[in-house]
């Protein structure tokens, strides 16, 4: 008598089995969670860039746009037309992560948001030439404070009215006269504040020259950048525009009769997270510019006089 035995079907799986299938599982998991932060770190990148391009857009195109509008006159008077130097502040911030470089501007120009824009109505006093500085410090633009606990790097611009500002026209010291106008009174308050993050505010004129060499005459350009650390940096500390002449401080006889062609603005915006880092971490200032700060620069023809 024959007997045939038939397999048992299997109940479940073997530990291998469910070994083999928890590792690939993992595998799976890993591969998403690589792709999750890839795509998040992408994102917040370009936030990052975004955020930073648009705060830089608003800061160059108000500096531009008082520039190209800047009044002066070279008739031999020696009047002060424009006032370009290191912040007088001095470089503020977090202890080893302060603001690289500051110019503070002081100048005149045909802003057309005068009287608050109201050109044409019974708020305009009249008049067309208005006075502006522009300074770069670490300050809480909101509570109108210098402490330290909600600061950030900020930088105001200061707009004075042409019926104010008909009082600083015919000086021969701009940023002396004008003390009684912009300082850190009137100038650092929530009003005045345009934008925030910025770590790095450089100005450079571009300026014309002849240079005579035996029975030759050579035109050049050259650039006067404003640097806090102008020793070592070989920039300029102070750059005034008379109606007679050019002096910088350190001089430099070659300009003085020179012309401006144009100047360069020049400012590094930290993102969000820099600006926590720099304010919380003991992160060196190289690593911090070079990991969480974007870097723009704009060319600004300016009129001659």
């Amino acid at each position: 008598m024959k007997h045939t035995f038939y397999p048992k079907n299997r109940d479940g799986f073997t530990l291998v089995e469910l070994l083999v299938a928890m590792m690939i599982t993992i595998v799976l998991l890993g591969v998403l969670v690589y792709l999750t932060a890839i795509s998040m770190d992408t994102y917040r990148d370009s936030r990052n860039e975004v955020r930073a391009s648009r705060q830089a857009k608003e800061a160059l195109e108000t500096i531009s746009k008082d520039l190209e509008s800047m009044v002066s006159r070279r008739d031999g008077n020696t009047y002060e037309w424009l006032y370009a130097g290191v912040e007088p502040r001095g470089l503020e911030g977090p202890d080893g992560r302060e603001i690289t470089n500051a110019s503070q501007l002081i100048f005149f120009t045909g802003a057309t948001d005068r009287y608050n824009g109201k050109i044409g109505t019974a708020d305009d006093k009249g008049g067309d030439v208005s006075a502006v500085t522009y300074r770069l410090v670490y300050r809480d633009q909101i509570g109108n404070t210098d402490s330290d606990e909600f600061a950030v790097f900020s930088l105001y611009r200061h707009l004075v009215n042409p019926d104010e500002a008909f009082d600083l026209l015919a000086v021969d010291d701009l940023k002396t006269t004008s003390s009684n106008v912009f300082n850190d009174t009137k100038d650092l308050t929530a009003e005045n504040f345009l934008v925030e993050n910025i770590y790095e505010f450089t100005f450079t004129m571009l300026v014309e020259y002849t240079e005579t060499s035996g029975s030759s005459t050579v035109t050049r350009i050259e650039r006067v950048s404003l640097m806090q650390d102008a020793a070592a940096s070989g920039g300029f500390q102070e750059f005034r525009l008379k109606g007679n002449a050019i002096e910088l401080t350190p001089a430099m006889a070659e300009l003085a009769n020179g012309r401006i062609l144009g100047a360069e603005v020049s400012i590094t915006v930290l993102t969000d997270r820099g600006i926590t880092l720099a304010k919380r971490s003991g992160l060196p200032v190289e690593e911090l510019i070079k990991k969480h700060s974007y870097h723009f620069t704009k060319s600004i023809i300016t009129p001659r006089p």
